[in-house]
């Protein structure tokens, strides 16, 4: 039985952990997606992402994905929080939890939009979120949409594709 010292913790796992081998045997997690692991930690080098999500938890979890391969990420609890960033940098990419019903996001995307271009209003534009809000995300303005649950290095690969 647990204590309650320990009662409620959050255990953290490394997913990087998740592609090794054995030294005298087969590798013990396949390669993600026709992706060669070795390559997986630098699909996104040299990319800065803005990461927006209200959820922390969720936001961690898209957080180690971007950071595992090779960006580096900036957070934003809100899009509120988002925009205040955006005045004093310009990432590369915006990442952007997307939640039912989505109005927070659009208003970001069309603040995003409403930038010069040289302060960021045509940087590429991920979303992730439910399915059912893809068609208006992209009527929206984002570039590219994930539906949930993700796959992991899809995430990447969007990321990648629009910052090439």
């Amino acid at each position: 039985m647990a204590d309650a010292a320990h009662a409620g913790s959050l255990i953290y796992i490394d997913i990087s952990a998740l592609f090794f081998q054995a030294a005298d045997g087969p590798p013990l997690a396949p390669d993600p997606i026709g992706m060669a692991s070795e390559e997986v930690g630098h699909t996104l080098r040299g990319v800065y992402v803005l990461l927006v999500d209200d959820n922390p938890r969720h936001r961690d979890v898209l957080r180690e994905i971007l950071r595992y391969c090779g960006a580096w990420v900036r957070e934003a609890g809100s899009a509120e929080d988002a925009v205040a960033l955006l005045r004093e940098t310009t990432p590369t990419a915006l990442v952007v939890a997307v939640h039912a019903p989505g109005e927070a996001a659009w208003m970001l995307v069309r603040a995003v939009r409403s930038m010069r271009p040289e302060h960021g209003g045509k940087m590429p534009v991920v979303g992730v979120g439910p399915d059912e809000l893809a068609i208006q995300a992209r009527a929206e303005g984002f570039d590219a949409y994930l539906p949930e649950p993700i796959e992991a290095w899809s995430l990447c690969r969007a990321v990648g594709e629009l910052t090439e």
